[in-house]
Formats: C-alpha cells, structure tokens, sequence
C-alpha cells in the first residue's frame, strides 16, 4: 500500500494533523498508544492508549492491541500518518517483535517510521506527563531511567530536568550503580521498570534519590508524541535499528561443533 493522496513523504499530511502510533514492548509490558499534533495551531494531543503487563506472549497480543487502540480513538490503520517504536535496550525476544511489527506497519502504509530508546521514551514521559505527574517546575537534579536487564546488572542512563541526556546508555553492576548516580550533582529522580531495585541499590548505600511511579503506557504515549511532533530531519536521524548495549544471550552452532 502506498501514500494516501495529500501525503508527504515525511508521513505529514498536506492539510491536517499529523497521527502517530507508538508501540512499546522492550520491557515486560505490551503497550502501543496514538498521538495528534497539528503542526498550525501546535495543538497536541494523546487520542488513546493501553498497555498490559507481558513477559511473554507480546507477538500473539500486540498488534491486536493496536487494533483495540485504533477502535478506541475511533479509527483505521488508514489514519496513521507515522509510526513509532522503543528500540532497546531491553527484552531481546520483546524488543524484537515490537521492531518486526512496527517496520511491518510501516512498510505496508509507506509510512515513515521512527526508532526511540527506551530510556529516552521514560524520561520524555515524566518531563511532559504521560502517564504519571510532571517533572517538578524547577528541579535541577538529574533524572536517572533504569531498565531491567534480566541479568545481573541494570541498563541506566541520566537525563536533564528537559529530557535532555547527559550520559550515553550504560550497563551498570548494582555494586556500582552508587557511583554512576555520584557523576550527576543532586539525588536522582529515578524511573523505568528497574527503579525500585536501583532505588533498594541507592538506599542501602545511604545516597539520597525519590521514585517517580509512570502507568505502564508511558513510555509508548512518549513515542508516539515524539513521532508525531518530529520534524523531517528528527525523522531521518532516528532510524528503527535495535540499540543493545550488549550481544543477546544467543549461541550461534560452530562448524563441526559437537562432532
């Protein structure tokens, strides 16, 4: 299927709105949401979400999700001008159906499609409000996002006030987390699905740090805003690529291995 008429290649619509569907399913949740922005009046908004608790089944619940999300804002695949995506890290098997679902989507409407970190879709979050209470006005203290791994260590990375990053994505050991969060001045703001156990880190450790709770479509409410509100530039500079910090628990068979 190709561009709709009065399409740009951009995924924007030569007279209207623009609509982006963002899906999130990088952690041990399944969660796609949809995004108005009209570019004329800077008027933006989110036109429905859901999200549900999944370490596995995602591939068998996920695009179904999307149907019951289109159905609730009263629409059709039709009506997606964009569509957008968490890239890791995370869950390698949840990580890699989200991708395979959204290049799918995308693919199929010719339709531009947008890769967003995790980290950076649960600090967009909080700053704007998706799914849970604002940054406070005038924090000047770091926000820290922390993912589960599902190893031994977290993935962590810190934001500014803005959303802003201010250290690249990093794997970190619990015995080191205390350090990490010593780089950035004032107690962390801690979010993701690893707070609480970064937060249970930072506490035994004596550092200072407060716990921001976001409602499990956060995230893919912060992809879906930031697909709908990029411009073409933004677009082209984030590509759908999985980002792992490290290889996948995968063994690949050696030539004559087990002979």
């Amino acid at each position: 299927m190709g561009q709709s008429s009065g399409q740009s290649s951009t995924g924007a619509p030569a007279d209207g709105p623009t609509i982006a569907l963002g899906i999130d399913t990088a952690t041990s949740v399944c969660a796609v949401a949809l995004w108005r922005f009209d570019p004329a009046t800077g008027h933006s908004e989110a036109l429905a979400a859901r999200a549900e608790p999944l370490s596995r089944g995602q591939a068998e619940r996920l695009l179904p999700l999307v149907g019951e999300v289109l159905a609730q804002a009263g629409l059709d695949y039709a009506a997606i001008d964009r569509h957008g995506v968490t890239i890791g890290p995370g869950a390698f098997t949840g990580l890699r159906v989200g991708l395979a679902a959204a290049r799918g989507l995308a693919l199929a409407s010719g339709r531009p499609l947008m890769g967003v970190t995790g980290l950076e879709a649960f600090a967009h979050a909080a700053v704007h409000g998706l799914g849970g209470p604002l940054v406070p006005a005038g924090r000047s203290a770091p926000l820290l996002v922390a993912i589960d791994s599902r190893r031994e260590d977290f993935y962590l990375q810190a934001f500014d006030p803005a959303g802003a990053p201010l250290s690249p994505p990093e794997a970190v050991l619990p015995a080191d987390v205390p350090a990490f969060a010593a780089r950035f001045a004032g107690p962390p703001l801690l979010l993701g699905d690893a707070a609480p156990a970064v937060a249970a880190v930072l506490a035994a450790a004596g550092c200072d740090h407060t716990v921001a709770a976001l409602a499990p479509e956060g995230p893919a409410l912060a992809v879906a805003r930031l697909a709908a509100m990029a411009t073409p530039a933004t677009l082209a500079a984030h590509p759908a690529n999985p980002l792992y910090i490290r290889a996948p628990d995968v063994t690949v068979a050696q030539p004559g291995a087990g002979r």
